[in-house]
């Protein structure tokens, strides 16, 4: 009896000790593993031939999640071609949706081996709205992989690993490499040693400039090895167009490894291969698969063995992102003609290319990332990329352990350094983008190897759970932060009504005013059974493709919208005209109780306040610009002064649809908020303007030492990632710009957390309440930069 006493005992401790257990591993750096098979069915079509044999080996899709510092972190591997475009944004989406993360937190690589399908629903969807086969791009098994990618990534995090130490080694590949670009006499490319050189002559030129070496980057619980990711340049195959779907010889030589370390899964990278080939030593004999392999293997084995370790914790793990727009070619747009009379193998190789560009005229950017852990940077790059631009990193900090992934997204194909362009050849006469693209990479390349890495900060109160000290890791519990911080706004300003089943707004138009860049319209609509939005709308003459928008909201003033059509006696506030004449499209409201709307009864609005009656309009206001045929809904942002300087925080914190908010003279944190002894007896209380009918009344009840249950800091947090452009004049008598220091400093945490420091931005320039040109042209240049748009006109005071 006592026996069991005692057993009774040791298991109810055992039980009341395994939470804390499991609590401990959630507090640190975690690792978790997943391995999908990614080989589609007998019949299908890979990138140039129908799959009829499968390899022993297969394609796999390998990676890992590391959380534990900031959101997680998805990092993935597939033994495919490539994933280019809209296929990109869907991989990014369902693996991010699995780890509970963001999209801009994952890495989706290819090892580029040719006998291996190819993804793009951009493509596809080009292919099938002309009524052609999509032929290599049909999606059917991108949507199976994409469920079991899913499945694998929840199982694995149901049992994740410990992360105490990187690793991290370097080996020298022999006999595998050789640049494929042999320039002549001229200057210019005389010969192409393709992976399978057949002409001895061209075997036997110098190998070229390659990068020889092997990285391996490992984690480790301990003396545990958990999971090894290798890096090499070189384009995948020995010999291909075999119909049978393999990972050619680095899939072998990653299989060799983890048959000789086989306690961790291994993760190949290939590296800015594009120019890179086994020409060399391959001449097309099918035992030199197994030759290249065995000295790939050699490579990694001798980086295994020069593996150091370095013990990390989540502060030396760091993610960031810089998105780019790449210029394209003149001549890319005619591929929708030419695609009509082409071959299966030509369609694979350039309807990616038109997907591409058709995103470019959309302004939408290729995020490039680069994952730090100690002194370990990953760079993580689209497209088949020259070695030069590897080489051109690793040289920029020779003081770290400098690695690069690239054949991310697919879509940009061949990018050569600018030299390559002159020289011509192959790659970059196919080459979607111009010379002008090593710049843009080689700067985003630079920033992040140099950025000074900011703390996590994982003690900010806005990066904790609710009444804990516990750092949120996932995006549901991020998203439940804000949840909670929107209910105590909705406690003062009300709840919004359901948009379900909203129908489209129906214009009404009056007056339209045509200028030299744009047509200004005056409309009117219904925004629910009771209230009417009066408003400009803005159209400009020139518009490529579709255009961005602007909902653009005005400040205090009898004059309403007149006031951003600068019709008003104060200068610096034609903000609607302004943008309009740089080329976006842009709506302007009256706020109820001004402009047309002056007559307004907020007792008979049904709205608990004016600010959700407003937010509630600014709302409908996007949803005209998100109906209109000239603008991309993609691509809609807000920016106010003063009152339209804080609802154009409340708005964009109601609408997701906003994708950038500049607020100019439009918050301070409320503790700041100071009207003077004779303002507080006149509205009963430091807090008594908010309190107005048009404003939030319910803060009447709380006055005179209101206390509000949200800050501002809270609604800009609530906006974030989303890019926020702050003008804090430092002599701004309405809003006190030590406030808005304090709340910066507040808020900043939670845009490093979430991996996007740049997106929070704020200027102070030496002015009153006002909106001076130099920092107009900085939040214009902002917004531009956002949305990935040259303005079709430069202002006065821009030139």
């Amino acid at each position: 009896m006592k026996f069991i006493k005692l057993n009774v005992s040791l298991i109810l401790v055992i039980l009341f000790l395994l939470p804390f257990k499991g609590l401990a591993q959630e507090k640190g750096l975690t690792l978790a593993l997943f391995d999908v098979d990614a080989t589609p069915p007998i019949g299908s079509l890979l990138a140039y031939d129908p799959l009829e044999k499968k390899d022993d080996l297969g394609l796999r899709a390998k990676g890992v999640i590391i959380s534990g510092s900031g959101l997680p972190i998805v990092i993935c591997a597939i033994d495919w071609i490539g994933i280019a475009n809209e296929s990109q944004d869907a991989f990014k989406s369902r693996l991010a949706k699995a780890a509970s993360t963001l999209p801009s937190r994952v890495a989706v690589h290819t090892l580029h081996q040719h006998d291996a399908p190819i993804s793009d629903w951009g493509a596809e969807k080009i292919l099938k709205d002309a009524g052609l086969d999509p032929k290599a791009y049909e999606s059917s098994f991108d949507k199976v992989l994409l469920d079991n990618l899913e499945e694998a990534i929840k199982n694995a995090l149901k049992d994740p690993k410990p992360i105490t130490h990187i690793g991290k080694g370097k080996g020298i590949v022999e006999k595998v490499a050789s640049n494929r670009r042999i320039i002549g006499a001229d200057g210019h490319v005389a010969y192409t040693r393709t992976s399978a050189t057949k002409d001895k002559k061209i075997r036997d030129f110098p190998e070229g400039l390659i990068d020889p070496e092997v990285s391996l980057v490992s984690f480790w619980n301990g003396e545990e090895p958990l999971a090894v990711f290798s890096y090499y340049a070189v384009h995948p195959q020995s010999y291909y167009l075999t119909k049978i779907a393999n990972p050619d010889f680095p899939g072998i030589a990653r299989y060799m490894r983890q048959l000789a370390v086989p306690e961790a899964m291994h993760v190949h990278f290939n590296g800015a291969g594009a120019n890179v080939t086994a020409g060399k030593y391959n001449d097309g004999a099918k035992i030199n698969r197994k030759i290249l392999a065995e000295r790939l293997a050699k490579g990694m084995k001798d980086a295994w063995e020069n593996t150091v370790k370095t013990k990390i914790t989540d502060q030396d793990v760091y993610w960031q992102q810089e998105p780019i727009l790449l210029p394209p070619k003149e001549n890319l747009p005619g591929i929708a003609q030419e695609m009509r009379t082409q071959n299966a193998r030509w369609l694979t190789n350039n309807v990616q290319k038109l997907a591409w560009y058709n995103r470019h005229a959309l302004g939408k950017k290729i995020e490039i990332s680069c994952l730090t852990i100690a002194d370990v940077k990953i760079l993580h790059l689209p497209g088949e990329l020259f070695v030069e631009y590897q080489l051109a990193a690793k040289a920029e900090r020779k003081d770290l352990f400098v690695t690069m992934a690239a054949y991310g997204d697919y879509g940009p194909f061949y990018i050569g350094p600018s030299s390559a362009y002159s020289e011509g050849g192959y790659e970059v006469g196919t080459s979607p983008v111009t010379e002008a693209a090593e710049p843009i990479i080689m700067g985003a390349i630079k920033k992040m190897l140099h950025r000074k890495i900011t703390d996590i900060e994982t003690e900010s109160p806005m990066v904790l759970e609710a009444e804990s000290q516990t750092p949120l890791r996932t995006l549901d519990q991020w998203k439940a932060k804000k949840t909670s911080w929107k209910n105590n706004m909705a406690s003062i300003m009300g709840t919004l009504p359901s948009r379900s089943h909203l129908a489209n707004p129906e214009l009404i138009y009056g007056d339209s005013v045509i200028t030299e860049n744009y047509t200004k319209h005056h409309i009117s609509f219904a925004s629910d059974e009771r209230n009417e939005v009066t408003a400009f709308l803005y159209i400009p003459h020139i518009i490529k493709s579709k255009a961005p928008a602007m909902l653009v909201l005005h400040s205090t003033g009898d004059l309403g919208k007149k006031i951003v059509d600068d019709q008003g006696p104060r200068k610096n506030r034609g903000l609607a005209k302004e943008l309009a004449e740089r080329g976006y499209v842009v709506i302007a409201p009256d706020y109820p109780s001004f402009g047309e709307q002056k007559e307004h009864d907020f007792s008979k609005d049904g709205f608990e306040s004016g600010t959700l009656l407003a937010v509630w309009n600014h709302m409908r206001s996007v949803d005209v610009l998100s109906n209109l045929e000239q603008v991309d809904p993609d691509r809609i942002g807000v920016i106010g002064h003063s009152l339209g300087g804080h609802n154009a925080l409340f708005v964009a914190a109601h609408d997701p649809r906003l994708k950038a908010v500049v607020t100019s003279c439009g918050w301070t944190p409320f503790d700041y908020y100071d009207i003077g002894e004779a303002g507080i007896k006149n509205y009963g209380g430091r807090l008594g303007p908010w309190a107005q009918d048009r404003y939030m009344p319910s803060i009447k009840k709380l006055l005179p030492e209101a206390q509000l249950p949200f800050d501002f800091t809270q609604v800009i947090a609530s906006i974030a990632p989303r890019p926020v452009f702050t003008n804090a004049p430092l002599n701004d008598s309405n809003f006190s710009v030590e406030g808005v220091k304090a709340g910066i400093a507040e808020i900043q945490p939670v845009y490093n957390w979430l991996g996007f420091t740049d997106n929070l931005q704020v200027k102070y320039p030496n002015a009153a309440h006002d909106f001076p040109e130099n920092t107009r042209q900085e939040a214009y240049s902002f917004l531009d930069n956002v949305f990935g748009i040259t303005p079709i006109k430069k202002l006065e005071f821009e030139k």
